[in-house]
């Protein structure tokens, strides 16, 4: 990608010195969302390396250099190997990815201006983005502060219990999209960033439905059950490839399985398979919503309420008289 420009200036090397390095700084993250378990980068939950490309007036400056360290602000530390220095009057631009070990992410072209990286979705690592344009100065020159994006969409789900039986409670575990696009490139600089989406084997797995109160033992044993009028949601988020534009909807393959509780006692399960319709969009999540209730909790058929009447009420029969004694 073509470096951007200022007017031009008169440009000079100003005295190598430590002070005068170029140096990263405030590296977080925006747009985040609460969830009972969230894999998102955050700003008290930050990765702890990342991916920089820089150019000076286009020369290639940084190549995907590792940047380390921890903290937002004041708190921030964050040191490469290899330092480089600010040109007074110079044009900088710089690009970086998150995080950089582990993160399913590699580049397309040799190039070091190419913004495109072929990803390989898991469902648990979050991709982030973020590009600076700076001007050199003789003194003073400011850390390079990132604000990371995230360039993957969120997903999760949330199951109101509308099944209106007294003593009736029910669970929802086993949450899961059988189908998702595992890999895809992403040009990070473009409008229209996803493209050549394909599905694999992944199957991204969501827990069961619960809330932060449960226990680790009733999350762990899908133990979670809940009253008419409760909506809870699954224990996990989980990240998607977005789509490859806003028009562009697919069809996700749901399954989760309902338990039916009266008094405490599990009566059936019942197996769901169903479809929810979607363009997810970088940077958003998405909260799918379903309701439970006696027309849906099973399937195949909707469920009938129990009902009485009373047929017939024999008259009174005429006995013998009886004497007291």
């Amino acid at each position: 990608m073509p470096s951007q420009h200022w007017q031009p200036a008169t440009r000079q090397v100003v005295g190598v010195t430590e002070s005068n390095a170029i140096a990263f700084d405030n590296a977080f993250v925006d747009n985040a969302t609460k969830s009972v378990n969230d894999p998102s980068f955050t700003n008290s939950k930050l990765f702890n390396d990342f991916a920089v490309y820089g150019f000076v007036e286009g020369a290639v400056l940084f190549d995907g250099t590792k940047v380390s360290g921890s903290g937002v602000g004041n708190e921030a530390s964050w040191t490469y190997t290899g330092t480089q220095y600010w040109i007074a009057g110079a044009n900088y631009n710089f690009h970086a990815v998150a995080p950089m070990t582990a993160g399913g992410w590699t580049k397309t072209a040799a190039d070091a201006t190419s913004t495109t990286l072929s990803f390989v979705n898991n469902g648990t690592t979050d991709l982030l983005y973020d590009t600076k344009a700076q001007q050199g100065k003789v003194s003073g020159n400011e850390k390079v502060a990132f604000s990371f994006r995230h360039v993957l969409s969120k997903v999760k789900f949330s199951f109101e219990n509308a099944y209106n039986a007294t003593n009736a409670t029910i669970k929802v575990k086993n949450i899961k999209i059988t189908n998702p696009h595992k890999t895809a490139t992403v040009d990070l600089t473009a409008a229209t960033a996803w493209d050549n989406q394909t599905a694999d084997d992944l199957v991204l797995e969501f827990g069961m439905a619960t809330d932060d109160e449960a226990t680790a033992g009733e999350k762990e044993n899908a133990e979670v059950a809940y009253a008419f009028g409760k909506t809870y949601e699954s224990q996990n988020e989980r990240f998607l490839i977005p789509s490859a534009s806003p028009l562009t909807t697919y069809a996700y393959n749901v399954k989760f399985d309902v338990v039916l509780l009266v008094s405490g006692q599990e009566i059936d399960t019942y197996e769901h398979t169903v479809t929810a319709n979607f363009a997810p969009q970088p940077g958003n999540s998405y909260d799918i919503k379903a309701v439970i209730n006696a027309t849906n909790i099973d399937p195949e058929h909707a469920q009938e309420p129990i009902e009485f009447t009373v047929n017939t009420l024999p008259d009174w029969g005429t006995a013998n008289n009886v004497d007291a004694q």
